[in-house]
């Protein structure tokens, strides 16, 4: 027989299929799966035209040399769509040295077999068939061997796409559905082919050449419109290996079926307890693990661990392994850190407290003492010196009154936990707090530039020191003989705005942002230097802002913006 444009067309067209799919696979060839896919493409094209050429040619020479090929090329392709599955799931073990060189041998085997046939092992070669042209083959006892081996290494890739489908999701169960479909398909065909069931013999194109046709469209389609090889899911065991967390899986009869290296490093046990019961893993290992994980519950519990005389505290997440409640994981996750951190706080919290009752009593109390007795004094001394020195103690005391008071106003917004949401009127704190700053400093001049709007603002009363603060330091930081501030308040939807305006000396831009720091104090200033940062913490503690722009023609305009109820 000689081959017909009808043959060309009949193997030609699922060889070049075939060579596609390598074709495209070969810019990937670098992620995962990519270079088995590359063997796979060019193992089936090669398997195809071999067994094209091998039936189509009326040669006792040829033909047995060209179905030979065919039949390796099926092994090949076998074992490289096995490896695409072996890479796209990340089972590394199936990659060791050990049981690569043991399928690079059983290749170079198997053509030898082919190629040399000692004692018929592979195959008897009888008479030519008439009517097909072809060399009819009666198979030996590696023929079988042969097919178990193809067999073996197909339902291995299926196994491996069908856990990929059941567990993935999104592009990548798609992906591994695709798959799934022409692997079963393209195995189902050889089924049918070595069963004798093929329904058109006659046609020289075994069923298995069209399941092979079936996978080769499949990972075509996968290339182009799944972006099989552009992405591809990593394993979930390569995220759990690389997690800090210690990871344990048990089954559902509470036998330990994966833990992960930090989970080994915690307990001292190794992927060689697998299958034995949770309870007997202390004993087995001789190191600490939580008294029984079985009595563990679903949800978050706290355990402590101790290790060379050390107490380490884990936070121990507990969930069901799948839909079917196949088992439990139990993540570890070492909260001693953050005990240490929160003890830390507890101990600065306590200190703080402690520090805000001295202020906030005695030293605040012995101060007034002072200054009350300094007012006495004053009525008993006479002279010009002794009245300044007076003046002086005097002046350094209200100072340092006003300094414990914003001390303790910061602690309080420190100590706090949050800010008590509640409702309160802009309008008497802003009339108090002016009405207070302009009792202690009576030289200088407050007014409202507008009306003050009858908003509510979520807010509690700590709101009132932003105000007072930024009044006073309008005043305070003040190089003119009147200081003058006017205050404005505009409404919004959801927010309402404060501009506190002085006809200071102004901030230079350079200072417009680390003017709120803590400490900052203004050229010249009688400033505690905290009551800008004192302004800061209790506005962003109530969602709000503030910031600094320049008043015409000299000045600055410092806004707070707070929402309102």
């Amino acid at each position: 027989m000689s081959i017909t444009p009808f043959d060309l067309i009949l193997f030609g067209v699922p060889a070049l299929v075939s060579a596609g799919v390598a074709l495209f696979a070969w810019p990937y060839r670098s992620n995962p799966g990519g270079t088995p896919l590359v063997v796979n493409g060019v193992g089936s094209a090669t398997w195809i035209l071999s067994y094209g050429v091998g039936t189509r040619l009326n040669s006792q020479l040829v033909a047995p040399g060209m179905l030979g090929v065919s039949w390796l090329a099926a092994v090949v392709v076998a074992f490289s769509g096995m490896y695409v599955a072996v890479e796209y799931t990340e089972r590394t073990w199936i990659k060791q040295p050990a049981i690569l060189a043991g399928i690079g041998g059983y290749l170079c085997l198997e053509a030898l077999l082919i190629g040399l046939n000692p004692a018929d092992l592979f195959y008897t070669q009888v008479p030519t068939v008439v009517q097909t042209g072809t060399p009819v083959y009666e198979f030996g006892v590696w023929w079988t061997v042969h097919l178990v081996v193809t067999f073996a290494a197909a339902a291995a890739m299926l196994g491996m796409f069908l856990d990929a489908y059941l567990t993935g999701s999104g592009v990548y169960r798609q992906q591994a559905r695709a798959i799934l479909v022409g692997v079963a398909v393209s195995y189902s065909a050889l089924i049918i082919e070595v069963a004798g069931l093929e329904p058109y013999p006659d046609l020289l194109y075994n069923a298995t050449m069209a399941g092979d046709m079936v996978l080769s469209v499949t990972f075509l389609w996968v290339l182009f419109y799944a972006d099989f090889l552009k992405l591809t899911p990593v394993a979930r065991k390569t995220l759990l290996e690389d997690i800090e967390d210690a990871i344990v899986v048990l089954d559902d009869e509470n036998r330990l079926v994966y833990i992960n290296r930090a989970a080994e490093d915690l307990f001292g046990i190794s992927s060689q307890y697998a299958g034995v019961p949770a309870d007997d893993l202390s004993e087995l290992s001789g190191n600490e693990t939580p008294d029984s994980l079985t009595d563990i519950t679903n949800g978050e519990t706290e355990i402590t661990l101790t290790s060379d005389d050390e107490e380490r505290h884990f936070s121990v997440s507990t969930s069901p392994v799948g839909d079917t409640q196949r088992g439990r994981a139990f993540i570890f996750r070492e909260t001693t850190r953050e005990r240490e951190y929160r003890r830390r706080i507890e101990t600065q919290r306590d200190s703080l407290e402690t520090l805000n009752e001295v202020l906030r009593h005695d030293i605040r109390n012995d101060l007034q003492l002072i200054a009350g007795y300094v007012d006495l004094l004053g009525e008993k001394c006479g002279t010009g010196d002794e009245q300044q020195y007076i003046h002086t103690i005097n002046k350094s005391a209200d100072h340092a009154i006003e300094l414990t008071q914003t001390a303790r106003e910061l602690s309080d917004a420190m100590l706090s936990t949050g800010v008590e949401e509640g409702r309160v009127g802009l309008q008497s704190i802003l009339e108090d707090e002016v009405e207070e700053v302009q009792s202690s400093y009576p030289d200088a001049t407050l007014e409202f530039g507008t009306s003050v709007p009858a908003v509510t603002l979520i807010a509690d009363e700590m709101i009132s020191s932003v105000f007072r603060n930024l009044l006073k330091n309008a005043i305070q930081h003040n190089d003119k003989d009147t200081a003058e501030v006017t205050i404005s308040v505009t409404e919004y939807d959801d927010t309402v705005t404060v501009n506190v305006a002085d006809n200071g000396p102004g901030v230079p831009d350079g200072r417009k942002e680390t003017v709120f720091g803590k400490g900052e104090q203004g050229l010249d200033s009688s400033g505690t230097g905290m009551g800008l940062y004192l302004v800061d913490t209790l506005v962003s503690a109530h969602n709000g802002g503030v910031w600094i722009d320049d008043n015409e023609p000299e000045g600055a305009i410092f806004t707070v913006e707070l929402p309102t109820a």
